[in-house]
C-alpha cells in the first residue's frame, strides 16, 4: 500500500501540469502620454511540480478597458511583445491578457501602462528597502505621500516585479502612493535573475534617457543609492548605510525624510 501512495503523491503534480496550468505575467510599463508603449509578457505552462517551461508560438491577446486590442505570438522563450497606445493624458490603464490553447485551457493576467507627464518631476524609489511593516512603516508611507504631492513615483524592485500586482497590493496596504513597479537586478545572484531583465542595461538609466524629468532617487541601501547616482539622479539616502554618494542628501530616518530634515549632504 505504501508504494501506491508514493506513486500517487509523485504523480499528482504531473497530473496538474497536464491539466493546462498556465502562467501569464508581465511587468508594469512606463510611457509618455500617447506613446506606443512596448508590452512584454511571458507565457509558461506547468509540466511537473516547479517546472514551468515557456510556451512557444502561442497567441496572446492584449485588451484595454477602453477597447484597444492587440495580439502577438510568443517566441521560443515564451515572450510575446506588442506595442500598445498609452493614455493620451497622464494616467494609468489596465491591459487584460488572455491565452487559450487548442484544448480549451486558458490563462489570464493583466499589466498596467503608466503614462507619466513630461512636465512633472519623477522620483525613483528602491521598493526593496521600504519598511512596509514595523515601526518605520507609517513614516516611510508619509514621506512618500509627501513626495508624491509634487512628483510622480516609480518603484524599482528585484521582488514581485514580474507579477507586480503583489507589489501594488503591498504598497496600498502600507499606505504608499501608487506608482509603476519596474524590475531591476540591483545585486541579484545569477540564480535569482529576473526573466524580464535579461540584459545588463540599467532600467533607471534607460528610463532617464526617455524621461529627463526623472531627477531623484530614494534609497536606504548602498547599492541602489550608487546605481541611482550613476544614472545621474540626486539621491536621498535614508537611515544608517555605508553609502557615501557625492551630492546625496542624508536622512537619519524615514521620519526625518517625511519632515524634510536632512542630516547632512555630501
Amino acid at each position: 500500500m505504501l508504494w501506491r501512495w508514493t506513486l500517487l503523491l509523485l504523480a499528482a503534480p504531473l497530473a496538474g501540469g497536464c491539466g493546462g496550468e498556465y502562467l501569464l505575467i508581465g511587468p508594469d510599463v512606463v510611457a509618455l502620454p500617447g506613446e506606443n508603449a512596448p508590452l512584454v509578457v511571458r507565457l509558461q505552462r506547468r509540466e511537473f511540480w516547479l517546472y514551468w517551461p515557456p510556451m512557444r508560438d502561442a497567441a496572446v491577446t492584449f485588451r484595454s478597458d477602453g477597447g484597444e486590442l492587440r495580439c502577438a505570438r510568443t517566441d521560443k522563450h515564451g515572450y510575446a511583445v506588442t506595442g500598445f497606445p498609452a493614455p493620451a493624458e497622464p494616467s494609468v490603464v489596465r491591459v487584460a491578457l488572455h491565452h487559450q490553447d487548442e484544448l480549451g485551457y486558458a490563462a489570464a493576467g493583466h499589466v498596467h501602462v503608466f503614462a507619466l507627464s513630461p512636465e512633472v518631476p519623477i522620483v525613483a524609489v528602491d521598493m526593496d528597502c521600504l519598511p512596509l511593516g514595523g515601526n518605520q512603516a507609517a513614516s516611510a508611507a508619509e514621506a512618500l505621500r509627501r513626495i508624491g504631492k509634487q512628483a510622480q513615483i516609480v518603484y524599482f524592485t528585484q521582488h514581485c516585479s514580474a507579477a507586480p500586482e503583489y507589489a501594488h497590493q503591498a504598497l496600498e496596504k502600507a499606505g504608499c502612493p501608487a506608482g509603476a513597479v519596474i524590475p531591476w537586478e540591483k545585486d541579484a545572484p545569477w540564480y535569482a535573475r529576473n526573466p524580464f531583465r535579461r540584459g545588463r542595461d540599467c532600467p533607471v538609466e534607460a528610463l532617464r534617457q526617455r524621461l529627463p524629468n526623472l531627477r531623484s532617487g530614494v534609497s536606504a541601501d548602498a547599492v541602489s543609492a550608487e546605481r541611482f547616482n550613476k544614472a545621474g539622479l540626486r539621491v536621498l539616502v535614508v537611515g544608517h548605510t555605508r553609502a557615501r554618494v557625492e551630492g546625496a542628501a542624508y536622512f537619519k530616518s524615514w521620519t526625518d525624510l517625511s519632515l524634510g530634515s536632512s542630516a547632512e549632504q555630501k
